[in-house]
């Protein structure tokens, strides 16, 4: 999807999605990061990104993929959708063989995230961050660690 159409529909018109990423920008400076958000140009579809993350998280190496996937889409401005841009990722991380190509194209986990896609609708997750706590408790949007210590006491408290 465009990015700017799919930026007008989540958060109801160009105004306030300036808004609310000029706050991301800001949060994001005040610890290095400097996100490159005009480089984004489409709204990928995130399955395929998905897919490369379950295979990382088999070899243990799922943090350093999500940082790449997060890297090159919110600094880079890259479609995280394309097979392509994933395999080089893949590469990155040397979890690239000859059979990872295959895997994009195969039904290999496509169940299971499938699965765990629906478990997240039903949560009311339509975007990131999104942190599922106990896989119950959900935090929509980027928090303070204030949230997060209210969170953590009410599943103590339980």
């Amino acid at each position: 999807m465009e990015r700017q159409k799919y930026l007008e529909h989540k958060f109801g018109g160009k105004d306030n999605a300036k808004r609310v990423y000029n706050d991301i920008y800001q949060a994001g400076k005040e610890i290095g990061i400097y996100f490159q958000f005009d480089k984004i140009a489409f709204t990928p579809n995130s399955f395929a990104s998905h897919k490369l993350l379950a295979l990382a998280y088999k070899l243990n190496k799922q943090n350093e993929v999500m940082n790449s996937l997060f890297f090159s889409y919110f600094i880079e401005g890259k479609n995280i959708g394309n097979k392509e841009i994933l395999i080089n990722i893949a590469k990155q991380h040397r979890i690239f063989n000859i059979q990872i190509s295959d895997y994009f194209f195969s039904d290999e986990d496509n169940a299971h995230l499938l699965n765990e896609e629906k478990h997240a609708k039903e949560l009311g997750v339509k975007g990131v961050p999104c942190f599922i706590i106990n896989k119950k408790f959900v935090l929509y949007g980027a928090q303070t660690k204030e949230n997060f210590i209210n969170i953590f006491d009410s599943i103590t408290d339980v």
